[in-house]
């Protein structure tokens, strides 16, 4: 009698946009759902917050890990920079850094697909230089105001040209012209990354616009990009929409659908109030419903307007109530809690009806609605649901909503879904985008007297971070049917400021632990310790 061969577990080296866990762990998180392993550098090599990481040694780590792997995802700012600060604050010029992106062809022609991220500079109307050059402060909100100056200046319809002046005056000459030749450098690397596509280097690329507006130079760079893909004849393989910190898990997920090879996943985007989809979100530039298409495309799943999908996205529409990281919110209408209890109820009648649903909570930037979590978890059905996010902008959030649900629907489609990373990330989410950042970090910050707007810094071994654990531990506690707990000793603010935390969180119910000693789990790939 014979038996089937094991099937050899996918295996995809992972070059991060920085250290952080929404750039490095989430992306394994999204490949543990499928049972995939993600190689990733190991951490000495990664940049440190403003420290760029080892360009050349994460170059040739590179290679040597894309040759043992299926499928490589590869952040070009990490590539060529050192990572994502590094691409906004160092003086790389455009030859260094494409001379670092060499070794993309070189994997390519051994035969492994490169699927790659790179990103629109933002301009952040802000005085905090903690991931800017350090003329941001205090000139931040001076420039952000000369970048949509300079956007409309373009436009004979819009333009303002005492305005214009009047904003070129109120920034240093000097600033302003490193300000532009810095966004010149980058938008040329953003070409050529197109470029790479249209060469067919790249399997697929996604281009990422973190932090705008409507009107700021980021938005016409990201347009004259949409041009340009459109001319080089790659709307099938590039994706470009807001979205930065979530664009490597978006790709995992691209590569594991690929992968798998199981046929496309069909998506339906829907809303309680459907002209909530029209709606642009604070740091965003277009309307809602056009980020949530833009995700769906990026993850290499398919958007549906037809009966029957394969997973219905549920997206609570922005309401412009404010912002959970810069001001929490300590009063909301019925209006909003009507909308949340709608949007729950739709998802308990899906769920109930056998069908497959994902909730992007974009109601707020910066964390989750307690009126639709709340809402959420009093159906009972919320352990159900494919994913949950409700966090940053909502790129952010509809990227990583969208990421883990296709992912798990491909995953049971082909027999390959790890039922317990499943239910371990969707708790996760609930955990840090409600318990946390809508919760625990707000208490945080009034301890710590933050100001708001501005990031803080907790040193290691804060009184805080004890008070952290608790908060995170309790709110775990309270999740129905997930039977959720905070690993002891897991918790950490990655950068040393309030506005991320990390963690472990394990689900279902708890083994035996008399006499055993259970070890924590970890990202931590074999390839890290090579």
């Amino acid at each position: 009698m014979s038996t089937a061969p094991a099937r050899q577990p996918l295996r995809v080296a992972l070059l991060p946009l920085d250290e952080r866990p929404a750039c490095s762990r989430l992306p394994a998180q999204i490949a543990a759902v499928v049972g995939a392993e993600v190689l990733l550098p190991p951490a000495a090599l990664m940049p440190r917050l403003r420290e760029p990481g080892d360009v050349d040694a994460l170059g040739g780590w590179l290679v040597r890990a894309a040759s043992n792997a299926d499928a490589a995802v590869v952040s070009l700012e990490t590539l060529g920079h050192g990572g994502l600060i590094a691409s906004r604050t160092q003086p790389r010029t455009v030859a260094e850094v494409t001379a670092r992106w060499q070794v993309l062809a070189e994997i390519a022609a051994a035969g492994t697909p490169v699927h790659a991220v790179t990103l629109i500079t933002r301009t952040p109307d802000s005085d905090d230089a903690m991931e800017e050059p350090e003329y941001w402060d205090p000139h931040g909100p001076a420039l952000h105001h000369l970048s949509a100056e300079l956007h409309r200046g373009e436009q004979p319809t819009a333009s303002h040209p005492d305005e214009l002046t009047a904003a070129r005056a109120a920034v240093p000459a000097t600033v302003r012209s490193d300000f532009v030749r810095r966004r010149l450098r980058n938008h040329a690397l953003n070409l050529t990354a197109l470029e790479l596509a249209a060469a067919g280097v790249l399997d697929s690329l996604v281009v990422g616009a973190d932090d705008t507006a409507p009107w700021a130079l980021a938005t016409a760079e990201l347009q004259q990009l949409r041009l340009w893909r459109t001319r080089l004849e790659t709307e099938d393989r590039v994706s470009v929409r807001p979205g930065a910190d979530e664009a490597t898990t978006t790709l995992v997920a691209r590569t594991l659908l690929h992968l798998l090879d199981g046929g496309p996943v069909t998506v339906r985007i829907e809303a309680v109030d459907p002209h909530g989809l029209a709606r642009v979100a604070p740091y965003e530039n277009i309307p809602v419903g056009r980020t949530a298409a833009g995700q769906i495309e990026a993850c290499g799943a398919t958007v549906h307007t037809g009966p029957d999908p394969d997973l219905h996205l549920l997206v609570h529409t922005p309401d412009g109530d404010g912002d959970w990281a810069v001001e929490p919110l300590t009063k909301r209408s019925t209006t909003a809690a009507r909308a949340a209890r709608a949007l729950a109820d739709r998802a308990a009648e899906l769920l109930r009806a056998g069908q497959d649903v994902a909730v992007a909570d974009c109601a707020q930037p910066n964390g989750a609605d307690p009126l639709l979590v709340d809402a959420l978890l009093r159906t009972g059905l919320a352990h159900r649901l494919m994913s949950y996010a409700g966090w940053n902008t909502a790129g952010n959030t509809l990227g990583t909503a969208v990421a883990h649900a296709v992912t798990a629907v491909a995953a049971r489609r082909a027999g390959r879904c790890d039922e317990r990373a499943q239910l371990d990330l969707l708790a996760h989410r609930f955990i840090e985008d409600r318990g946390y950042m809508t919760g625990v970090r707000a208490e945080l910050r009034a301890a710590l007297g933050s100001t708001p707007g501005r990031h803080d810094h907790v040193p290691d071994g804060h009184p805080l971070l004890d008070r952290l654990a608790t908060g995170l531990t309790r709110y775990a506690e309270e999740l129905p049917g997930f039977h959720a707990r905070i690993t002891p000793g897991s918790v950490r603010l990655p950068w040393r400021r309030t506005f991320e935390a990390d963690f472990d969180v394990t689900t279902g119910p708890a083994a035996p632990t008399a006499g055993v000693t259970v070890a924590a789990p970890s990202t931590t790939t074999a390839e890290e310790t090579r």
